[in-house]
Formats: C-alpha cells, structure tokens, sequence
C-alpha cells in the first residue's frame, strides 16, 4: 500500500492523528481544515512516504530511537531516560508568563548565545487559538510566552525553517511532536541533509479539539478570553467580565481522540522537558534528559537568568505516578481499540515496559 494511503488507513481513518503536523506542507496531499487533517486525494506514492515514517501514530520501535539519542542515559519506565530533574523558575520578567517562565528563558539564552539560529514556538491569534510561528530574534519570543491547549500542527515549520537556511533549530513541542522529530531524523534518508534540532518537550496530559472554541461562544456570548489556566482540578478562563471555571467533566469532552492512545506525558524524548510544577505556583518542573539539554540549563543559570533548586523526592515520585498512570490508560485504549480492529498497533505491547505497566494496572478503571 502507498505510503500516504497507508497513512490514511493506519493513522487518519482511525482518529489517532496526533495533529503533530509533520506530514503537512511537504505532501501536496494532506491538507488541514483547523484541527482536521485529510488525504484530500489517493496518494500516488508506491513505496513507503515521509508521512508515514515520520508519524508518532504509526509503528515505531521506541526502544531504538531512545538508545539513538538518550545513549548512555538511564531508563526510567515511568517518566523516560533523564539525568536529573529540577525545580526552576525565571528570575526575568515575562509577560504573559505561565508558570515559572522556564521555556522562554531557555529560548532566549539558545537564540542570545547562539546555540540556535532560531526556535520554532506556538503563539495565539487570540487567547486560545494557536499560532506556530520561526522566530530569529529573542524578543519574539514573549509572543509565545503562556500555554496553549488547543492543538497545533506546528511542526509544518520545518519546512519552512529549511528553506530560510536555518541550520540549528530549538523546537518547543508536545510529547507527540518530539516524536516526530526524533523519526524524522532517525528515518532520514543518506541523501537528505540533517536539520540539528535542539527540543525542548512539554509535559502534556491531552489537547483539545478546536470545537471547545464554538462550546465557549455558545456557553459565553459575547465574552472573550485572555487566558485559560489549569491549576489543579477546574480550568479557569481569564475573560473581559472576570474569570470563569469549568469543571474537568466538561472540558474533557473535548480531548482528540489520538490523545487516548498517548503513552508519553512528560516528552521523554526530548533534549529537555518542561512542566507545571503543581506543589508551588510560579515554578516548573524541569527534566534534563541529554547533554545538550543540560548545557541549556547551565548557561541560564550560570547567566542568573533561572534559578533551579533539588527537586523534592515526594514530588518525583508523585510525577512518576501521573505518567504512569496516563501510559496505563493509553495502553488500556490501545487494547481495546485493537480488539475492536478500530486501529493497528504502533507499539509493540509485548516489550517488558509495557506489558509490566498492564499487568500490574490490569482491572483498574481507564478514563
């Protein structure tokens, strides 16, 4: 089967389309309407296409592509290959900061000290609809200061980032998106030129849909938004008449459904991974993964752009649990899914890891 079709089959007809957005904008093919993307034509390609091999949702042996880029660092079951986590917030001030204001630092000093010609980030047209965007100066970056829970296919930038000659990239993206970026260069053919990435990962439990967009019209005519925050079991919109809670109940309504079948929360590919750190506001929790990522941090704060402080045992712990937790689920869906041959596979669930995680959470409620 062609690649593209494949794709289709595999991937698009199955909804678990991570809407990563690496296929887009180098196939003349697939197309994307918002957060939809089709096959708007039968793709004529006869061997197996870059879509397909770079596409988190299509098998892929995890286990090689971590030895290819974490080599000689430990594996963690739970949270993935790290050499050490930290508690880290900016000592800058960013505006619209969310957070600890870790990530745009971190861009900041890689575009300032050129570790980088320039950082591929996700900003907003509005307070929730987002924005990829290449930025090749430090002061852009605020433009994408704040989280973003909408999904967006930024990794469509490569290509673009290629043809401006951008030869050292930092990207900022979802666990699925550092996927990608991993595959595109571990299945990169000889003959194509290697596009240095420097990744920075965010911690990621689900991305909405962009029909949560059209629920809030309806459920607040007249309103708009500024801001939306999760800080613990409600998501707060910030709004022109003040600030409005959801209930998760609601708000879950709206995850994709390639979301479900996630096995990774906390970017355990990446250079280096970024999350909330949930015990103090204002402050990130910070996974050192390589030595790249570790030279990142030490620069900021050797600069005293950062300060990083030991990371509470109680806390690693509890940050093990939550990514354990959501592999599990994602297993269980895959599962299911499968028994029900509503999609194919792309992990090889017999692997140690895996089957441990479903053995021990066998019985347990999934979402």
């Amino acid at each position: 089967m062609p690649g593209g079709m494949q794709l289709k089959t595999e991937v698009l007809a199955t909804s678990t389309c991570a809407l990563c957005g690496a296929c887009l904008d180098w196939c003349p093919y697939l197309k994307n309407l918002e957060d939809h993307l089709v096959l708007r034509f039968d793709c004529p390609v006869t061997e197996q296409g870059r879509c397909y091999s770079v596409c988190p949702r299509t098998f892929t042996d995890w286990q090689a592509i971590n030895d290819r880029f974490l080599s000689g660092v430990d594996y963690d079951t739970d949270i993935g290959a790290f050499q050490t986590v930290y508690r880290v917030k900016s000592r800058q001030s960013i505006r619209d900061q969310q957070d600890g204001g870790t990530v745009s630092t971190l861009l900041r000093t890689a575009l300032l000290d050129e570790l980088v010609d320039g950082v591929l980030v996700t900003g907003k047209e509005d307070a929730l609809t987002p924005w990829p965007f290449l930025a090749e100066d430090a002061a852009e970056i605020e433009k994408a200061a704040g989280s973003r829970y909408l999904v967006s296919p930024s990794l469509r930038k490569i290509i673009e980032a290629r043809e401006k000659g951008l030869e050292k990239l930092a990207v900022v993206g979802r666990p699925c998106q550092v996927q990608a970026l991993r595959k595109m260069e571990f299945n990169r053919p000889p003959d194509s030129p290697a596009l240095d990435v420097l990744s920075i990962g965010l911690f990621c439990m689900w991305s909405l849909s962009w029909a949560f967009k059209d629920y809030l019209a309806k459920a607040y005519p007249g309103l708009t938004f500024s801001r939306m925050a999760i800080p613990q079991h409600e998501v707060e919109l910030t709004s022109n008449e003040g600030i409005k809670s959801l209930p998760m109940e609601t708000v879950q309504e709206f995850i994709r459904t390639g979301c479900r079948y996630c096995l990774d929360m906390t970017s355990e590919l990446a250079d280096i991974s970024v999350g909330a750190f949930e015990p103090v506001p204002g402050w990130n929790t910070v996974v050192i993964r390589s030595d790249r990522g570790k030279e990142l941090l030490d620069r900021a704060v050797s600069q005293d752009l950062l300060q990083a402080e030991e990371y509470p045992p109680e806390e690693l712990n509890r940050l093990r649990q939550a990514s354990r937790n959501k592999k599990a689920r994602g297993l269980r869906n895959i599962k299911q899914a499968a028994e029900e041959q509503k999609l194919t596979p792309f992990i090889d669930m017999s692997q140690p890891p895996y089957q441990a995680i479903m053995e021990e959470s066998s019985g347990k409620e999934g979402f």
